[in-house]
């Protein structure tokens, strides 16, 4: 296996993310490849040839944005031998949010891709917009442009063979927004912004987000067939297809023969065939129901002030998605609020770190489960539970020791603005995917489980690099 990995200046994770991803995992050949001579393939008539490959899309976080959304239009690869461009299928009405998966990459679809060696990749996104934080916490929202085309040439080209692929497609949304006087005032995308790499499926049980792992990823089961059963997931417009056996562990009310039409959440592994499992399925709500993902802006008595990221179910669409919500947890008692780290890192957390009705803060991001529709903007949700669930944040190391470090946050993160702290507690466990070395001064992203203590902010690493 080799790796693949183009580095532009970060742009528009989103829908760079997986479009590019995409566009890559066709260029990228067997095992990702790094130049266009080693066991290239002709350059390809379309049609010719297939490879498995799963895209994939992440972010690293933006300090002040909460939420970035856009859609991708149209996507080709130009071969390197000159000819028609061949044209890369993307959901009809996606819509991409990323800053929910910031330090994260997560499934968008998997396919079959030509096979060949690609010299460009050309992108069409349409109608971005952003929400951020301004220094007093107001979230502000912003429109980008209705449609831009950008080109990227991919130097050295890229070639795709035939093993199965996971291709990860890492977008900056720092460095997809223009700012003067250091506020925000603009979405400006370029070619040179994102980071892909292609790995081949790792071995199951120790898959990583960049390698196959399915980590709490939820939606809405629209077929069951046999032992598989199909997901449509999110506001993103993908639909994933997982097999299932008698290991697979159905939980809180999901059972496969009545799985159509439930908000589920998936755990699982990419097959080394590249298709995916699913082993544990834990149910959500039914056809009535919803989730909602967001971000607590504010906390005033029992009344919560969430900005939407993501969610599925009966009322959640795109319009959710940057908007105001209100979240009242009155007579929720501590039995409904969980812990949902993912993949079973959610049941690492030390002892003496908690989350219930009175140690939930502003700065945490939740999932807001409800078995009624979700609301226009601005409206209240009565919810039945509410779970914690990661988050990316960035900044600079200080105190580093041999599991723990201080990471002390951008003057114009979100996190700071909301909370008026400055500095996060890190502890690294066993399960954390860790990727750089932890010395004082670096800067990092750091994806976790964040707690209050009370008097400071305490994050469970789950991924730092």
């Amino acid at each position: 296996m080799r790796t693949l990995t183009f580095k532009h200046s970060q742009v528009t994770r989103l829908t760079f993310a997986f479009m590019l991803a995409a566009m890559i995992a066709f260029m990228v050949g067997c095992g990702g490849g790094g130049s266009s001579s080693s066991s290239a393939v002709p350059t390809p008539t379309p049609g010719t040839g297939a490879n498995s490959v799963q895209v994939r899309f992440g972010d690293a976080p933006a300090d002040s944005v909460i939420s970035f959304e856009v859609s991708v239009s149209a996507l080709t690869l130009t071969p390197a031998g000159g000819g028609a461009a061949v044209t890369v299928a993307v959901p009809t009405n996606n819509r991409i949010e990323l800053t929910h998966e910031s330090g994260k990459f997560e499934p968008f679809i998997v396919g079959s891709l030509p096979q060949g060696t690609f010299s460009a990749a050309n992108l069409t996104l349409v109608n971005s917009e952003l929400t951020f934080l301004n220094s007093s916490g107001t979230p502000v929202h912003i429109n980008g442009p209705a449609s831009a085309t950008v080109s990227i040439p991919l130097s050295p080209n890229v070639t795709i063979g035939t093993s199965p692929l996971v291709l990860n497609i890492d977008v900056n949304v720092a460095a997809s927004i223009t700012t003067s006087g250091a506020v925000v005032n603009g979405i400006a995308f370029t070619s040179s912004s994102f980071t892909i790499t292609a790995k081949a499926p790792g071995a199951a049980g120790a898959q990583q987000d960049d390698d196959g792992e399915i980590e709490d990823v939820q939606g809405t089961v629209t077929a069951v067939n046999g032992t598989s059963f199909t997901l449509s997931i999110g506001t993103t417009g993908s639909s994933l297809t997982f097999s299932t056996d008698a290991t697979t562990e159905f939980k809180d009310g999901a059972a496969l023969a009545s799985l159509l039409n439930q908000v589920v959440t998936v755990e699982g592994f990419t097959k080394s065939d590249g298709s995916l499992f699913a082993k544990e399925v834990e149910g959500l709500e039914n056809q009535n129901g919803a989730e909602m993902e967001g971000l607590i802006t504010a906390i005033s008595g029992t009344t919560l002030t969430v900005t939407a990221q993501d969610g599925i179910g009966n009322g959640m669409d795109d319009s959710k998605v940057g908007a105001t919500f209100t979240v009242n947890i009155a007579g929720l008692n501590a039995s409904k609020f969980r812990i949902k780290g993912g993949d079973g890192f959610g049941g690492n957390v030390p002892a003496g770190l908690t989350f219930d009705n009175t140690t939930i803060h502003q700065g945490q991001r939740i999932e807001v489960d409800t078995d009624a529709a979700v609301p226009p903007a601005n409206g209240a949700l009565n919810p039945d539970k509410i779970n914690l669930q990661q988050q990316g944040i960035s900044g600079t190391i200080a105190n580093a020791a041999t599991s723990t470090f201080d990471l002390n946050l951008a003057a114009d993160s979100a996190l700071a603005t909301i909370s008026g702290q400055t500095v996060v507690h890190v502890t690294v466990i066993s399960g954390t995917d860790k990727r750089v070395t932890i010395s004082n001064g670096a800067t990092v992203e750091v994806r976790g489980l964040l707690f209050w203590t009370g008097t400071a902010w305490q994050m469970v690493a789950r991924r730092i690099r």
